[in-house]
């Protein structure tokens, strides 16, 4: 089934830079992938980004800008239509037109959708970036998605 897991939480609280974490961990995991967006892959160290890659067959994306008033909608149906995604992992704030954006993909194009955060620490942010990052990649594999 196709899936969208949504990362969320207010901002600055590691959003991205555990979505950094993970496609990060997805490529090295998966060293036979096949880039899509961008080719070559290329996961920036700072900023918002957007990865595709196939994996064994199954075309994953990861979508870090998930800022209000910054067409998160448009951009996760592109990944649905164009893409033809099975799995996404986007960043969404706790309300407003980001969830919107998720629950549409759910409603117009039957995605199951996980909701998660991340984890918070008062320090160690990239520890607890990579954790998370671990555990997510665990998750999609357990549910055998990946």
């Amino acid at each position: 089934m196709r899936t969208i897991l949504a990362l969320w939480h207010v901002a600055d609280k590691g959003k991205t830079a555990t979505l950094r974490e993970f496609a990060n961990l997805l490529l090295s995991t998966y060293p036979a992938f096949i880039p899509i967006v961008p080719v070559p892959a290329n996961i920036p160290i700072t900023g918002d980004f957007r990865l595709v890659v196939e994996i064994n067959g199954v075309i994953i994306a990861v979508e870090s800008q998930g800022d209000p008033n910054t067409n998160l909608r448009g951009r996760l149906i592109d990944l649905a239509d164009n893409f033809h995604c099975d799995i996404i992992l986007c960043s969404t704030r706790t309300k407003g037109d980001t969830i919107d954006a998720v629950d549409n993909l759910w409603q117009t194009r039957g995605f199951q959708t996980i909701w998660t955060s991340t984890y918070q620490m008062a320090t160690n942010h990239q520890l607890v970036n990579r954790a998370k990052a671990r555990h997510l990649l665990d998750l999609l594999q357990s549910l055998s998605l990946i």
